[in-house]
């Protein structure tokens, strides 16, 4: 989620790191013949998640999780892919089961163009060596292991790659907190519309571009993402530049689809918007992230605080609609659209604490007199609020029924308002659900 200097440097940490781990276990080599390929192809779920037998031999020396290099043969033709090896286990007196997940497309295109292209004596003979046949394993040595790591970074379309692998190695990745919430945002739009674990009609990312997209999708295709679609949205060409993604749902009749989009530096972001643009019900709903600060208390335990600073009131002050004219005849509890999801900072785990607040409910808090801290300061404290607030799960049915957000006749503000959020300092997430006939969502 940064410029493609910031993500070179980034990626040599991901290379490091991945480097050290295929020192202790080693890469595995796959290589399907055109039967097995096919069989891969035409299952919905082969390139994010697949399971394959083979007599206990077969697995020999294998230390998972770790990489693994898939070469796929179609009509004729090759492809490459990284993915990781997640789990080996027995399954029968004679058979053992290895589980390997999310295929991403590497260069080179085979793994014999994977040996021309390494130039040392002694590794290019290993790996002519265990060079896997047609729907058979091989494991590389720990030295030629790191050796390859460091021939796949070189070229920087092989970084989304890695950087999924890295994701599925645990106890490795630690992402920043906006890369983690732009993650976050992908999932609750999903979840707004009524979807978890459903597999996406398409995937596109921009060649060479990370986005928290890289672990959603099943289908990966490089492209220059969204170029027409500035055409097709009001204001999207404000973000289009930026944009690093796109997918696609479909369910019933209605279709969502989520871009994800950087806009300045990682050191500068503070953040992730989501919006959420929701046709059928003719609402937006926008959220906001804001970490929590932990603040010790001594014995007396310790709280989660935020601390508005300025640029918060900038923010805050660009939050608002254009006047509009026309009949409102739908139903809202509440007609605003911005919340904010207030995140604990120490990310223990895939769901860490967080809670959410409308913009009204958020300027309540922070002129009550619980809001002044004990040297005069504003902040919002977790203990303070006491479960005053909503959880995750009660703004996705409040979105999904259509209760909260903008009413139908101010969905006109929406080129205004991505183009004010598109100039902050945050990556940005749009997530636009329509109905699949209404002309808004073409193909690339």
């Amino acid at each position: 989620m940064c410029k493609l200097l910031r993500f070179t440097s980034n990626c040599m940490s991901t290379s490091t790191k991945i480097a050290k781990w295929v020192e202790r276990k080693p890469i595995i080599l796959a290589r399907f013949g055109e039967a097995l390929s096919e069989s891969l192809y035409n299952n919905a779920r082969g390139f994010e998640h697949f399971t394959i037998a083979r007599p206990h031999s077969a697995f020999r020396g294998f230390k998972v999780p770790t990489l693994c290099l898939v070469e796929i043969q179609i009509h004729e033709a090759t492809n490459c892919y990284l993915a990781t090896a997640t789990r080996k286990g027995g399954i029968t007196t004679f058979d053992s089961r290895l589980t390997i997940k999310k295929l991403r497309p590497i260069g080179p295109s085979s793994l014999k163009e994977l040996e021309r292209r390494v130039t040392d004596t002694r590794f290019k003979q290993h790996l002519r060596e265990r060079l896997p046949n047609d729907d058979n394993f091989s494991v590389l040595s720990p030295k030629l292991s790191t050796h390859i790591v460091e021939l796949l970074t070189r070229d920087p379309d092989n970084h989304p790659a890695l950087d999924t692998a890295l994701a599925l190695l645990p106890g490795l990745r630690n992402p920043p907190n906006n890369i983690w919430a732009q993650e976050d945002a992908i999932h609750l739009a999903m979840a707004a519309f009524g979807i978890q674990n459903q597999i996406p009609n398409e995937v596109v990312l921009k060649n060479g571009a990370t986005s928290g997209l890289g672990m959603v999708g099943t289908l990966l295709y490089e492209d220059n993402v969204v170029r027409s679609d500035a055409s097709q949205l009001p204001g999207f060409d404000a973000i289009a530049p930026d944009v690093t993604g796109r997918t696609v749902f479909e369910r019933g009749d209605e279709r969502l689809i989520i871009y994800t989009a950087n806009r300045l530096p990682l050191e500068e972001m503070l953040g992730v918007d989501l919006i959420y643009i929701n046709e059928t019900r003719g609402n937006i709903v926008m959220v906001q992230y804001k970490m929590l600060e932990e603040e010790r208390r001594g014995d007396e335990g310790s709280d989660w605080l935020f601390r508005p600073d300025y640029q918060f009131q900038e923010e805050v002050a660009r939050m608002q609609f254009p006047p509009f004219e026309g009949t409102v005849m739908d139903y809202r509890l509440n007609s605003s659209p911005f919340f904010f999801k207030f995140v604990k900072r120490k990310l223990t785990g895939s769901s860490p604490t967080a809670f959410l607040v409308s913009l009204d409910h958020l300027k309540q808090i922070l002129a009550s007199p619980e809001a002044q801290g004990p040297r005069g300061g504003i902040r919002v404290s977790y203990e303070t609020l006491d479960g005053t607030y909503l959880r995750q799960s009660d703004l996705i049915s409040l979105i999904y029924s259509g209760y909260v957000g903008t009413h139908r006749t101010q969905t006109e503000a929406l080129a205004p308002i991505i183009d004010e959020v598109s100039r902050g300092n945050r990556a940005l997430v749009l997530a636009w659900q329509s109905n699949r006939d209404s002309g808004n969502s073409e193909e690339i």
